[in-house]
């Protein structure tokens, strides 16, 4: 299918009337259907998965399939203070960053040319199971500021797909190293002029080698320029097994960022994770109670990839000039976020302490204590 009559289709889809009343049907997270707030129509979501496949990495560098956001009723808006790049329906007025919380937010003029989505998961989380966890998790915590719960407004919570990619690998892997076993010695040494017998731990040095071949399936990797790695990571895991066909009726009603990272840097990051985890399966197999020298040799091939969109719940907000995030995963509900501290809560703890210690001591001098 070519590029353009794929976004024409799209479009149709999305612009698709209620077929019982004729009003815009939208995804309800609540009800987890295609729904018509209008006349109560509804839609099960297409759970086929036939189009989420893998893609040779190397051959797609070269022929990136276009996805235009705009050919699915959705303008790209642009924050001028993080960076961040989101579809969100065309006919919003006012458009506010989730990932920063700034205003600066305009319409792109540029021409889009992105890596068609091939898989997404919707939201299972609602807004009210969001807003729930919200208030639950800002109350938390006995070291941060009072006003606190004030100043997060909940109304900064948006509902945002999130860009991913996911890469697989053959890899096959060659270590050595040297294995250290712990055993104890009984050795006479000198002691204030005396010969005494003590244990003595030493190590039991041993040189080792071998070979690992391992195959790694969907390592997943944010391409998000308004959330990092590592605060995705405090969400995971999704159940990527869960993942349908990219429908963009799911995504009416919701806003979405468009990937930052390119599909190659976002391999760069990937083989850096599967090194990371080759070292510690080498490390296993090497065993011993320490080890030292270990060296590891990889090559990987067959790499592919596939470009999916999956769901969480953000709410930005700003105490003192600085942005604070708050993540939940919209399939699972797992929470994660970030709060200031208040120095003032923790030197009054502080200050309690010494004092507590303090009175101890004046007692204990004092004869407090004694019979």
């Amino acid at each position: 299918m070519e590029i353009q009559e794929e976004g024409k289709y799209l479009r149709d889809v999305v612009a698709l009337p209620c077929p019982s009343c004729g009003s815009h049907l939208h995804y309800s997270a609540e009800k987890k259907k295609i729904n018509c707030n209008h006349c109560g129509y509804q839609e099960d979501v297409n759970k086929e998965n036939d189009k989420v496949v893998e893609q040779s990495l190397f051959d797609t560098l070269n022929n990136k399939k276009e996805f235009v956001p705009e050919k699915i009723d959705k303008a790209v808006y642009h924050c001028e203070n993080c960076g961040a790049n989101v579809m969100v329906e065309p006919e919003r007025v006012k458009v506010r960053c989730g990932f920063c919380g700034s205003d600066k937010v305009n319409v792109e003029a540029y021409e889009h040319r992105y890596h068609q989505p091939q898989g997404i998961i919707p939201f299972y989380e609602s807004l009210e199971q969001a807003q729930t966890s919200f208030k639950k998790w800002i109350k938390k915590g006995l070291f941060h500021p009072s006003k606190l719960k004030r100043s997060a407004a909940i109304e900064n919570l948006h509902g945002v797909y999130l860009p991913f990619w996911t890469y697989d690998a053959n890899t096959s892997s060659s270590w050595s190293g040297d294995a250290g076993y712990h055993y104890t010695q009984t050795v006479r040494m000198s002691v204030n002029g005396r010969m005494q017998s003590k244990q003595v731990t030493k190590i039991r040095w041993q040189f080792k080698s071998g070979n690992l071949n391992h195959f790694f399936d969907d390592i997943l990797v944010a391409a998000s320029q308004g959330i990092e790695q590592e605060m995705v990571e405090r969400i995971l895991p999704f159940r990527l097994e869960e993942v349908v066909n990219f429908d963009p009726r799911l995504m009416i009603g919701w806003e979405a960022e468009i990937y930052d990272t390119e599909v190659n840097k976002g391999w760069q990051k990937a083989d850096k994770i599967m090194d990371y985890k080759i070292r510690h399966m080498c490390s296993a197999q090497l065993g011993g109670d320490t080890q030292r020298n270990l060296r590891v040799q990889s090559d990987k091939c067959d790499q592919t990839f596939k470009h999916i969109i999956l769901p969480v719940w953000v709410c930005s907000y700003i105490y003192q000039n600085k942005v604070y995030r708050f993540l939940i995963n919209g399939q699972t509900g797992r929470v994660y976020g970030q709060k200031p501290l208040s120095w003032i809560k923790i030197g009054f703890c502080i200050l309690l302490f010494i004092l507590f210690i303090a009175a101890i001591v004046w007692a204990r001098e004092s004869g407090y204590f004694r019979n």
